[in-house]
C-alpha cells in the first residue's frame, strides 16, 4: 500500500509541473460554456480493506462519460456515469506439512455503475476536486486457491449491491481539451459485512471497504 500511495504522489507532482513552460491564464483556453461534457477512459489500481491481503493489486477499467457545470472559470461541479472494475488480488507462498509448498490466491471481481458527483475549484491551473459517488454492483465474483477446500455460497457471501465513496482528485490539461485526472476513492459504507466473509479471509470486525487509485484521461468535447 505505500509504494503505491508514493507512486500516486509522485503522478499528481508531475501532473502539477507538466507543461510548466506554457504560461496560461486560465486552466481553459477560453471562457467555458456553461455546460460541457467529455469521455473518460483510465484505470483502476484497486485493493479491498478487510479481506486479509493488502496492496493495490487489482487493475480494472474506469471508462464513461463526464458533465460538467460551470460557475465561473475557476469553479464548477460535475457529475459522471462511469463503468468501473473494482476488487481485490492476493497471493502468497505456502508451506504445509500436508501438500507441500504451494501458491494460495485469492481474486475478488467487482464491477459497478457509478454516478461521482464533485466540486471543482482551479488553482493555478490544476484542477481540484472533492465529491461523492454512488456505485451500484452490476456482478461480482470471488475466488480462493488455498491448501483446503473453500465454499464460496453467493447467497452467504454476497456483496451489498451498493456502495458510496468519498473522492478526492486533481486534473492537469496536457493538450488542448485533452485532459490527465488522477483521484483517490475510499467506501464511506461498508461492501459486505463480517458476517458475510468468507471464514479466515476477513481482518478486523467492520466488514470490507473498496480503496482504489485512479488514473484517467478526460477529453472534453
Amino acid at each position: 500500500m505505500g509504494l503505491m500511495i508514493r507512486i500516486f504522489a509522485l503522478c499528481c507532482l508531475a501532473l502539477c509541473s507538466a507543461y510548466h513552460t506554457i504560461a496560461q491564464s486560465n486552466f481553459y483556453e477560453e471562457e467555458p460554456q456553461k455546460f460541457t461534457g467529455g469521455l473518460i477512459l483510465g484505470a483502476n489500481f484497486a485493493q479491498v480493506d478487510g479481506d486479509t491481503y493488502y496492496g493495490y493489486h487489482r487493475f480494472g477499467i474506469n471508462t464513461g462519460g463526464i458533465v460538467y457545470i460551470h460557475f465561473t472559470t475557476r469553479i464548477g461541479i460535475s457529475m459522471e456515469l462511469l463503468y468501473t472494475q473494482k476488487g481485490s488480488r492476493g497471493e502468497a507462498v505456502i508451506k504445509s506439512s500436508n501438500i507441500g509448498t504451494f501458491v494460495a490466491k485469492y481474486f475478488m471481481n467487482l464491477n459497478y455503475i457509478e454516478v461521482p458527483l464533485t466540486f471543482h475549484v482551479i488553482v493555478h491551473d490544476i484542477d481540484c476536486e472533492a465529491g461523492i459517488s454512488y456505485a451500484r454492483l452490476i456482478n461480482s465474483g470471488e475466488w480462493i486457491q488455498a491448501g483446503y477446500p473453500v465454499l464460496i455460497d453467493p447467497v452467504k457471501n454476497r456483496f451489498n449491491n451498493s456502495d458510496i465513496e468519498y473522492i478526492f482528485g486533481i486534473s492537469r490539461k496536457l493538450y488542448k481539451k485533452l485532459y490527465a485526472n488522477a483521484r483517490f476513492q475510499y467506501s464511506a459504507i461498508s461492501i459486505r459485512p463480517d458476517e458475510r466473509i468468507p471464514a479466515t479471509f476477513g481482518y478486523g470486525n467492520n466488514g470490507q471497504l473498496n480503496n482504489l487509485l485512479s488514473f484517467r484521461l478526460v477529453y472534453m468535447l
